[in-house]
């Protein structure tokens, strides 16, 4: 990037914001150099940009940017590649079966229905877990979540950790590389934490302004090894069209029901790319 311009670090040729050549190192610019554009929104600092099979516009739009994010630390980021694909991960916002039997979460309950609205998904669960922290202490967590899904690939996370009093917030994002490899992004932020209810395990022994970078970077360890764990079993499943489930697994079908709408009909995207 020179000056707002993207530049060809080959032959030296420049593009502006609508993809068009405006400049060569030794000549007029070339008129036939036309980059694709892609439409993009930004969210607390984060890009996202829409790619549409045949060239096809948006069909749904990211929610709006979440309130007070002046109140909350910078964002850690873990990212990992893998096999896999967007659905299979965001299908764990509704599998509540694996949470205690891949992560060892306890009291795992899920607290109301998935509800869909058109492309965006909720989802609502609780659950507990102990931790270890620096291998010495044992860290116990009583969680209630709250996970808004947008298409493939986008989920959003609210979270309170009710016994210190902690609000933090992840984006999980599935972004494809290859049609067989995917970078999975942990995005985490935390809340200022103005009064913990734990001295210790809420850090308020620290001055105010240190807790939530603190906390943060400590969610994101945390969150990366949930992932890590996944990883094991995303890079080897196979997707079954109709899986046998008991009533405890979660609301699967119903996701993948949700799921079906994003893909999109052939034909129409060759009309579409005509």
């Amino acid at each position: 990037m020179v000056d707002g311009r993207l530049v060809c670090p080959f032959h030296g040729f420049q593009y502006d914001a609508d993809g068009k050549c405006v400049a060569t190192p030794s000549a007029a610019p070339a008129r036939s150099a036309q980059l694709s554009v892609f439409e993009t929104r930004e969210l607390n600092g984060l890009i996202f940009a829409w790619w549409g099979m045949g060239g096809r516009p948006p069909q749904w739009h990211l929610p709006a940017e979440p309130p007070d994010a002046g109140e909350c630390s910078n964002i850690q980021i873990r990212t990992v590649r893998f096999p896999g694909h967007p659905q299979e991960t965001s299908e764990n916002s509704v599998d509540i079966a694996h949470m205690s039997h891949v992560h060892g979460y306890g009291n795992v309950t899920n607290e109301t229905p998935v509800s869909i609205d058109g492309p965006y998904l909720e989802s609502r669960f609780g659950f507990s877990t102990t931790r270890k922290i620096a291998k010495i202490a044992r860290l116990n967590l009583e969680v209630a979540a709250v996970a808004w899904v947008t298409g493939l690939g986008y989920s959003y996370v609210e979270f309170q950790e009710l016994s210190i009093g902690m609000d933090a917030r992840l984006w999980i994002l599935a972004t494809p590389v290859d049609g067989t490899l995917i970078d999975m992004s942990i995005i985490s932020q935390v809340r200022e934490m103005r009064s913990p209810k734990r001295r210790i395990a809420g850090l308020g022994f620290l001055p105010r302004r240190m807790r939530a970078p603190i906390m943060n970077k400590f969610v994101a360890d945390l969150q990366i090894q949930d992932v890590q764990q996944d990883v094991v079993v995303w890079s080897r499943k196979q997707y079954v069209p109709r899986p046998k489930l008991v009533r405890s697994d979660g609301e699967v079908m119903k996701y993948r029901a949700y799921c079906a709408q994003f893909y999109p009909d052939l034909r129409q995207c060759e009309s579409t790319a005509r």
